[in-house]
């Protein structure tokens, strides 16, 4: 049920002031608060912590990401955990790069207040951290956007150890992106984007701070394909070792246009 601007700020105000539990915080999901969400955010972002205890020490990179999937439905139910495999196992999408990994690891431990990053792309000198969205998601963009904040902001406190894990030159740029689908209501986020001048202006905040670190400016990208195309576009493959994986049909080709925001 909805609630009126003073009593979900008010709400916000009890929610501790680091960055997880403000991405955590179930009405950053829901487009109709992300203009007051985002206006206070942004009159606090400086004041709100980035929470690094337990984040990963190990390798971010893990020996048995092989692209595989575990069917327990239908192919033809896009999951964001099928798309990104299937684009994994693509190796290269246009537009957005080459596909380095997906489902990074950030905890240390089960206990670690940290996410996965969903898919690791290289594109011209620089490393995406994609936070992606499935196709008919109905979460705001801004949820997505923080959690992109967050876990590049993570990722470059251990920069050296990252890239050494990637094979990176140390030359490259990490950088938070959003990768939606056209269905998406994030996606509308982005086309129509004066309908939501609070969000960009947090944006823009989020921008100079991640700049401060040597980071990237956020990127964001949708993939076009229609509803018809995306619904028939997966495969399976089984092999020789026991895998199943994920795999885009023959002839189907992602379109994916990449959105500026200045």
């Amino acid at each position: 049920m909805a609630i009126g601007k003073a009593t979900l700020l008010k709400q916000l105000d009890t929610v501790p002031k680091n960055w997880y539990s403000i991405y955590q915080w179930k009405p950053t999901s829901r487009i109709g608060y992300t203009e007051w969400i985002a206006e206070r955010i942004e009159a606090s972002v400086n004041d709100i912590l980035l929470v690094e205890k337990d984040l990963r020490r190990r390798s971010f990179r893990l020996a048995d990401h092989r692209g595989q999937i575990k069917l327990q439905t239908g192919i033809r139910q896009l999951t964001e955990k099928r798309l990104v495999r299937a684009m994994f196992n693509l190796s290269d999408v246009p537009t957005l790069g080459r596909i380095i990994d997906y489902e990074v690891p950030l905890k240390e431990n089960d206990n670690a207040k940290h996410g996965d990053i969903d898919l690791l792309c290289l594109s011209s000198g620089s490393v995406l951290c994609v936070e992606a969205k499935k196709p008919g998601a109905s979460e705001s963009i801004l949820k997505a956007i923080l959690q992109a904040f967050v876990y590049t902001s993570l990722v470059a406190t251990r920069r050296e150890a990252f890239l050494k894990d990637y094979n990176l030159p140390p030359s490259v740029k990490l950088t938070p992106t959003v990768l939606t689908f056209a269905s998406a209501q994030s996606a509308r986020q982005i086309r129509e984007r004066n309908r939501f001048p609070n969000l960009w202006r947090l944006l823009s905040a989020l921008n100079v701070r991640l700049v401060e670190k040597g980071i990237g400016a956020f990127r964001f990208f949708i993939v076009e394909n229609p509803w018809t195309e995306l619904n028939t576009c997966l495969m399976t493959s089984a092999q020789p070792n026991g895998d199943v994986k994920a795999l885009f049909c023959d002839g189907f080709v992602l379109n994916v246009v990449e959105y500026p925001t200045s």
